[in-house]
């Protein structure tokens, strides 16, 4: 029995806190596919977001950033169609 909780504790900590951290997911599709990062940010400026930083996560586009409004903002957009992605319920 202790075999089995130490194989799973281990493995759990393996996938570190990252691998639960984001519900959000996008479809993968060939980079080629892609927009470009450059391109969504212009697109949020554009509508009053302040972006401080994109990322790749579960291949989406990760912004942090502020909102038109002025609220804190972690936002995951699809990387053809810059659709927002929200998580599966």
């Amino acid at each position: 029995m202790n075999r089995i909780l130490f194989t799973t504790l281990l493995a759990l900590a393996a996938a570190g806190p990252a691998a639960a951290q984001h519900a959000e997911k996008c479809e993968p599709i060939p980079k080629a596919e892609w927009k470009p990062q450059a391109e969504l940010e212009t697109r949020l400026a554009n509508q009053g977001w302040k972006v401080s930083r994109v990322k790749i996560t579960n291949g989406c586009y990760e912004v942090y950033g502020k909102d038109e409004k002025g609220g804190r903002v972690e936002a995951f957009f699809h990387p053809k169609t810059f659709d927002r992605v929200t998580a599966a319920k």
